[in-house]
């Protein structure tokens, strides 16, 4: 089917109205798909009952003669009208293809006409009428398939009966009957005239509609596409931004906005589960005399360094770790008892040791060391996420009044409660 979408540029997708050459091409195409095979089975039919009228009355030779060629130029329309639409000639020559179109129906209504000129004087009067009454059901019934292009059944309707009309005519004294039949004639020439350009108008309409519906439908689904394009891209980006608004942008660990999400959610499963959830707060000892001795630049590397080390370190499903601020790092250990906590505490600690960064201010070591603050809780409905982290910041700053470089632990039951773990100062 002819398709009326098209891009002209950026602002206009589709035009509301047809284009006249778009609405032409769309006219042959309809012709040659609908006309291609009616015609053909229309004028077989007639050719059949033909031959099947004459068949006593005429001369086989001509009989068969004019059917055998008028049925091979049949199929010679029905290739040349195939072919056109396949290679969609209607739009690339429309002016071609129509002219050929004209031709062929002139020369269809010819070959009938021509056939009744030649039988009328040798057969008989009541024969004559009934093949006459044939040639003019053909014209009738080809209204229907072809008037889409108006010329085209104009074109074979005085092809095919005008001539007639004016045959009879000419020769009233031949038949009592002639002049009424030759006025009949030209009057369903006329009927049919009034009739095609009815039709015919009707045809374009709906043509135009059945474009300017397509064309809308087009326009809506590019826009659909358009915004589901749109709707994708700004998911992304706003998923996008959630990141960027939840990651720390140094290290990559998720920032304190993300660790108080994500630690509200723990302790709500925690307290539905009554599992227990330990966090760890670790802090860089002497990190401002890093700072001040290696510049800042490795500073940052350290963190950096830190927290690849910590994300190691968290190798149970569901452990988050983050970026508290500064210096400071917080796991959050969903599911993790005390000594759990505390065995992945002491795999940290090992770990920072082994990486030996040299820290020739720290006041603990001749390497660069961490403390840190360890609280386990099963959360009751009262337990909030900035008392949970404030339990495990005072175990860090218990740790660091130790002497840094050790662990301390508290139970979230008992506030009072710290338990120093003995850890070597300097391993």
């Amino acid at each position: 089917m002819f398709s009326p979408y098209r891009v002209y540029d950026s602002d206009m997708i589709y035009q509301r109205h047809i284009p006249k050459d778009e609405l032409f091409s769309a006219q042959l195409e309809t012709l040659m798909q609908n006309s291609r095979v009616a015609t053909l089975g229309i004028h077989l039919s007639g050719i059949l009952a033909t031959i099947l009228m004459f068949w006593s009355s005429l001369d086989a030779v001509y009989l068969f003669g004019w059917a055998g060629s008028f049925v091979g130029f049949l199929l010679l329309s029905f290739w040349y009208t195939s072919n056109a639409l396949s290679q969609r000639r209607y739009q690339v020559a429309p002016a071609r293809v129509y002219w050929r179109l004209i031709i062929l129906a002139g020369l269809t209504g010819a070959a009938w006409s021509v056939a009744y000129l030649y039988a009328a004087p040798v057969i008989p009067k009541e024969m004559q009428h009934v093949f006459l009454m044939l040639i003019v059901i053909i014209a009738a019934l080809s209204v229907g398939v072809t008037v889409v292009v108006r010329e085209y059944f104009i074109v074979y309707l005085f092809a095919s009966i005008w001539p007639i009309a004016w045959w009879t005519l000419v020769h009233y004294w031949e038949q009592p009957h002639n002049l009424i039949i030759g006025i009949f004639l030209l009057l369903i020439c006329a009927v049919l005239v009034c009739v095609t350009n009815r039709m015919y108008e009707t045809f374009r309409n709906l043509i135009a509609s059945v474009w300017e519906r397509e064309a809308i439908s087009q326009e809506l689904g590019v826009l659909t596409s358009s915004l589901r394009g749109r709707n994708t891209q700004l998911r992304d980006a706003r998923k996008q931004l959630t990141e960027l608004a939840n990651v720390d942008e140094l290290t990559g660990l998720g920032n304190r906005r993300m660790v108080n999400t994500v630690l509200k959610a723990e302790i709500n499963r925690s307290r539905r589960s009554g599992t227990p959830l330990s966090i760890i707060l670790l802090d860089v000892d002497y990190f401002k005399n890093y700072n001040d001795t290696y510049g800042h630049l490795a500073g940052d590397g350290v963190l950096q360094l830190l927290s690849e080390v910590m994300r190691r370190a968290a190798t149970r499903a569901g452990e988050v770790v983050g970026r508290f601020g500064g210096e400071e790092f917080i796991l959050i250990l969903p599911g993790a008892n005390n000594s759990a906590a505390v065995r992945t505490a002491r795999r940290l600690q090992t770990a920072v040791n082994r990486e030996h960064i040299a820290h020739s201010s720290s006041k603990v070591a001749n390497h660069l060391t961490v403390s840190q603050g360890l609280v386990t809780a099963r959360p009751s409905s009262e337990l909030e996420p900035g008392q949970l982290i404030e339990l495990a910041d005072k175990a860090l700053y218990e740790a660091k009044g130790a002497g840094r470089n050790c662990i301390k632990t508290s139970d979230a039951s008992d506030l009072s409660s710290f338990t120093e773990l003995a850890i070597p100062r300097n391993p």
